[in-house]
């Protein structure tokens, strides 16, 4: 079974949020293959079914971004047999707006939802799906920039960038980690 895991913050008032793109992606895809995100477990709302006829698990965590690890945890020790399957989604202050990045393994980059993971099952060889967020320079403190929705004029960019990475962790479920890197690394949301 594939597991993918969109991080973002629970409450309704983070839900179109710059920091939870991830869940934002999740549920798309979920929606797109008529999966319900919304069983309770592992300190996350899950939905399973199928995409592309692979059995999936959608795991949204609901313990809050910095979190995030504690309920990966749970999921990946009681519904997991192989760390290739576990794709976590989040978003990235480092890319701009419009990209995804695809990785097999490697550091939080500053995330501190990937940190918590990384920290919680004592690894870092789990694959992670990257969604752009930048659209200007950020210095300092990003909590006010993460936690705010885009402005009016950035909806139609952040509105293809899930899009493309839906395509990407598609692309994962259906032909691996590789094949995605390849395709969609240096894709740009709105291009073919």
């Amino acid at each position: 079974m594939k597991c993918i895991i969109g991080l973002g913050n629970p409450d309704l008032r983070y839900r179109s949020t710059k920091h939870n793109v991830g869940a934002n992606v999740i549920k798309k895809i979920a929606a797109e293959n008529s999966i319900r995100i919304n069983k309770n477990a592992y300190s996350s709302l899950i939905g399973k079914g199928k995409v592309s006829g692979e059995d999936v698990i959608f795991v949204f965590p609901q313990t809050y971004m910095n979190l995030s690890g504690q309920a990966v945890k749970d999921i990946f020790m009681n519904e997991m047999k192989d760390i290739k399957d576990l794709l976590v989604v989040c978003d990235d202050i480092n890319l701009k707006l419009g990209r995804v990045r695809l990785r097999k393994k490697g550091s939080s980059g500053g995330h501190k939802g990937l940190e918590s993971i990384i920290r919680e099952l004592a690894r870092d060889d789990f694959a992670r799906l990257r969604v752009g967020i930048a659209t200007d320079v950020h210095k300092g403190d990003i909590t006010n920039y993460v936690l705010t929705p885009f402005k009016r004029h950035e909806m139609r960019n952040a509105a293809h960038a899930i899009t493309l990475a839906r395509d990407a962790a598609v692309c994962w479920i259906e032909e691996g980690i590789e094949s995605a890197m390849a395709e969609f690394n240096k894709k740009k949301a709105g291009t073919s």
